[in-house]
């Protein structure tokens, strides 16, 4: 649903914010929270929100980051707390503390605009988080990851509701919710304007040494025919689409030739490249390395066609790519585990009950005290003391002992405050009538 273009400006109206939001379907929440910046698409979309979570009995939570960045941030984060209280609306304030980038400065503030959100919200368990995004962010995007030679993924450009961007694979950071993408911003102003709210212009957005500032004059000042917002976003719409259908293949490839263990590696079934499109194996390559590598972002796509031309050919002889290790223990079938190298050394545990390893296992510590390492050649030492026949034992899970060396040492382990080990439940329900402790970990398949 797209409401104006540039040859007709309307305000948007409360009901057909209404429908926007429908469209999202996002159930019944007790509460919600949008980020405003003071700029007349958030503050639209915050005063919008208002009125439909007064009309739907949802209690609203708006979060502003203060970057730090400008002079004026400080005076600019008061004006819009006036403002929003003139509304009744309480203003809550995230600050960016620590060293600032003088680099790359858009994407940093972008990125501890997230963190910040995201986490307050994951803290104060707020699952739906509310952004404004409008119809020439939406275009602005497609044509900079267009320039940057993007595929069909990245010109998808924005969902309407998607997972967190930071999340790491964690079912408490909040959903992201742009009811207003098919929106022109002119008609987020002609809100504003209708109901007498002035509103912040940020001077960055003014900058022509931005990327972004520099797409935007260029959709602003072309003189080509179709060449607009209302266009482009079409266009991510509709990319959205192939792009959903791709992954709907991937998922039935992955369940036809991949094979997860719980032991946190994959096995791969090299017939899958006579029998898939390549498009459709370049995207298995892409999920299976992410998942095992616990990376947040699949490597380049050059890298991945080199990997995909490498398992061509009749010998494959290894390759490590994106933090994981590829080897072959049998005619037909790849296997993939984590490297060692990045795998954290180790981590103390807090009093959190719950923790997210090498973002891929998710611990359940309890009461335990100590410190989560991998299970490297000290660790197996110390399990030799109590169990001298261990590793006959490990080999007889693996069985192989190339498999053996690779998995264990990207398994994690606790070694509590009183030196005792601890051992996750997978391993140790292997190990029969092993007299160790466990914990609970289960791996992000």
């Amino acid at each position: 649903m797209q409401l104006s273009d540039k040859n007709e400006c309307k305000s948007i109206t409360a009901e057909e914010f209404k429908n926007l939001v429908e469209i999202l379907e996002i159930g019944l929440p007790r509460s919600i929270a949008v980020g405003v910046s003071g700029g007349a698409d958030s503050l639209a979309l915050t005063l919008l929100l208002n009125q439909y979570c007064q009309d739907h009995s949802i209690r609203l939570f708006v979060l502003t980051v203060d970057h730090g960045l400008r002079e004026k941030s400080k005076g600019e984060t008061k004006q819009l707390s006036d403002w929003l209280s003139s509304w009744d609306i309480e203003l809550h304030i995230l600050k960016w503390i620590g060293q600032k980038p003088i680099a790359n400065i858009q994407d940093e503030a972008r990125a501890a605009r997230y963190r910040l959100m995201g986490q307050w919200c994951k803290d104060n368990e707020i699952s739906h988080l509310f952004l404004a995004h409008h119809m020439q962010d939406q275009a602005e995007t497609f044509l900079i990851r267009l320039f940057r030679g993007s595929g069909v993924d990245g010109l998808s450009a924005m969902k309407k509701n998607s997972e967190f961007p930071t999340a790491q694979k964690s079912n408490n950071f909040p959903k992201v919710y742009r009811p207003l993408l098919g929106v022109n911003k002119e008609s987020l102003e002609k809100y504003l304007l209708n109901i007498n709210q002035k509103w912040i212009e940020d001077p960055s957005n003014n900058n022509d040494k931005f990327t972004r500032v520099q797409v935007r004059d260029l959709l602003q000042n072309n003189v080509i025919k179709g060449f607009d917002a209302a266009r482009l976003s079409s266009t991510a719409e509709r990319m959205q689409r192939v792009r959903s259908f791709l992954e709907e293949q991937t998922i039935l490839a992955l369940s036809d030739y991949v094979s997860y263990s719980d032991f946190g590696y994959a096995s791969l079934d090299l017939n899958f490249q006579k029998n898939l499109h390549e498009e459709i194996s370049l995207r298995l390559l892409s999920k299976v390395l992410k998942t095992i590598g616990g990376r947040d972002y699949p490597p380049r796509h050059k890298k991945l066609n080199a990997l995909l031309d490498t398992l061509k050919k009749p010998k494959f002889l290894g390759k490590t790519l994106s933090g994981v290790i590829m080897f072959q223990v049998s005619k037909g079938c790849i296997i993939f585990t984590r490297e060692p190298k990045g795998i954290p050394d180790e981590i103390n545990i807090t009093k959190l009950k719950t923790y997210q390893w090498d973002n891929r296992f998710l611990m359940e510590v309890g009461e335990i005290s100590g410190k989560v390492v991998p299970i490297d050649e000290s660790v197996v030492k110390y399990i030799v003391r109590v169990i001298p026949d261990i590793k006959e034992r490990f080999l007889a899970i693996f069985d192989h002992h190339q498999l053996r060396d690779r998995v264990l040492p990207s398994l994690p382990c606790i070694i509590g405050d009183n030196g005792k080990l601890i051992l996750p439940d997978f391993l140790l329900s292997e190990l029969n009538g092993a007299n160790l402790d466990s914990f609970s970990a289960v791996f992000n398949k």
